[in-house]
Formats: structure tokens, sequence, C-alpha cells
């Protein structure tokens, strides 16, 4: 499901100072300078709902890897242990610090949405029911961290496709509630969409 709010200016996003794991810094716009790229934007690493998404959109990576459409993700918050725990166990792939928090601000109009913790204090809610069925396939978790700094997720076409060269976002998805996260099937489908897109453009 894409969310509804308006599909952000790439401007927003790609002069983003990223940081990786090793402690080099990239420039975010470098990420889909040769193939479109699908971002998971993590508003947690220990939380038991964001790593049960980072593990079921890991693996369909050779679904995306079919498309030429890469995968990374980005987190708000770098705390070592949390990182540590929660890449490789739940996402082996490119693991980002986005410093400026750029990608969660670009998921809201330019300002990070923070969520409410009342969804938790209904154990009947819709966001206990994503708990326990997370828990079904998250067995280690954890509440450190800052976690209603919300995430989501983008679709970004490439760089030089068509669309003067410096990329765009194709779709977004917004975290909108605790928990309420991307479908990776969703994020299929809008990555496949770019991809033949771009391969008729190529074409």
């Amino acid at each position: 499901m894409a969310a509804s709010k308006a599909l952000p200016a790439i401007s927003t996003i790609a002069g983003a100072v990223l940081r990786t794991k090793e402690g080099a810094e990239v420039l975010a716009n470098t990420l889909w300078q040769s193939q479109p790229l699908a971002v998971l934007i993590l508003r947690r690493p220990g939380c038991v709902l964001c790593r049960d998404e980072a593990q079921k959109l890991w693996a369909r990576k050779a679904e995306f890897d079919q498309l030429g459409v890469g995968l990374a993700c980005v987190v708000h918050e770098w705390i070592p242990r949390e990182i540590e725990a929660f890449s490789p166990a739940f996402w082996p792939g490119p693991l980002y610090h986005d410093t400026s928090k750029s990608f969660y601000a670009a998921l809201n109009g330019g300002t990070p949405l923070r969520g409410s913790v009342l969804g938790l204090l209904n154990p009947w809610g819709s966001v206990w029911q994503r708990i326990r069925a997370a828990s079904k396939n998250v067995k280690e978790h954890n509440v450190r961290g800052e976690g209603l700094i919300m995430g989501g997720a983008m679709i970004i076409r490439r760089s030089g496709g068509g669309d003067g060269g410096e990329g765009s976002v194709a779709w977004m998805h917004v975290e909108s509630e605790i928990g309420f996260v991307a479908d990776p099937d969703a994020m299929l489908c809008a990555a496949r969409e770019v991809a033949e897109a771009g391969n008729t453009q190529q074409g």
C-alpha cells in the first residue's frame, strides 16, 4: 500500500550523508546511480516489528535482483550493540546511518514523523496484533533506542533514467502507525514498474 502523502522531491534525500558500518561516508545519490533502489527506512533495529519487516524484505532479494533493483536499509540512530544484533542476522545487506534523518523527514514533508504510544495501550488493537504476529518469526528483540521516529520505504528511479539525471522517488510507504510496515509484494510491484519503464526508455 502506498502512502497517501505526496512523493518527495529527490533533492530532499540526494545530498544526505550516509555512514556505513565501517565508518565511511557516502552521498545518498550514489546509491541509485547504476540501478533503481529499494530503501527500507527502519524505525528501530531492536524492534520485533522492524526485525520481522527487514528479514521478510531481504528474503525477496533474489526477486529484486532479477529486476535489477538494489536493496538498502537506513537507520536514524546508530547504537553499535543494536546494529551488531540487527545486521547481519536480520539484514545482511547494505546498511547506512542516515545522520541527518533526511529519509525520515522526506517521508513526512520535511520533518520526521513521530508516532504515538497510544496504540501500545490497547492490547486488542492493531499494533499488538502486529506485534504478536511478528513475535512468531522473531524471538530476540528489545525496547532499546528511539522508537517513535517513524520509518517507511521508498523505491527510487535510477539516476539518468530520463528524469533529468538525478533519479526520482517512484513510490513511498509511510509507517503511519507503529508496525504499519511496507508490504514486500507492494514494493516488488513498484520496483517492477520502475524496472520495466527503465527498460522501455533504454530500448
